[in-house]
């Protein structure tokens, strides 16, 4: 089980899994948005060019949100960290979120599906405001590379 701390920003709970970064060849944090709403783990354009994920290449898409569309790009990370937890590759959407919006990256229901999830809001620490705790519903051993992704079967693919 992963045990995540959350802490709630703009009306929303968010949670900071670290991703691959190409650029430093290491695990960066990065704070998201935990979204049950949204479909794909999404992330700006800024912080993809930070962490080196290149969009060159890549399946060109259109993000529905709430009252919009975007354009963005499909690409594969590396590695995603929940907690101690490597799922491995990760397909995630690349876009241009509003740089006047405090979200710049949404954890989606690609990755969130494939746990039990528990919110504990009575379980705070003095850096989070409660606790997310994601069991996964799978065999964590085995996770997909670079190498091995495939979009289509993949687990956290589309």
């Amino acid at each position: 089980m992963i045990e995540l701390g959350a802490f709630f920003l703009s009306g929303g709970l968010w949670i900071t899994p670290r991703i691959w970064n190409n650029s430093l060849e290491k695990l960066s944090k990065c704070m998201m948005l935990f979204d049950t709403g949204a479909t794909m783990t999404t992330i700006d354009i800024s912080i993809a060019n930070r962490a080196g994920i290149s969009i060159k290449g890549s399946e060109p898409i259109t993000v529905h949100g709430a009252d919009n569309r975007i354009s963005g790009h499909l690409v594969i990370v590396k590695e995603l960290w929940l907690g101690n937890l490597n799922l491995g590759a990760v397909a995630v959407h690349v876009i241009q979120f509003n740089p006047e919006s405090e979200v710049q990256a949404v954890l989606g229901m690609n990755i969130i599906k494939e746990f039990k999830v528990t919110i504990d809001l009575l379980m705070k620490t003095a850096d989070y405001d409660g606790t997310v705790f994601m069991s996964p519903t799978y065999d964590t051993t085995e996770i997909s590379t670079l190498d091995t992704f495939d979009l289509k079967t993949s687990r956290f693919g589309r």
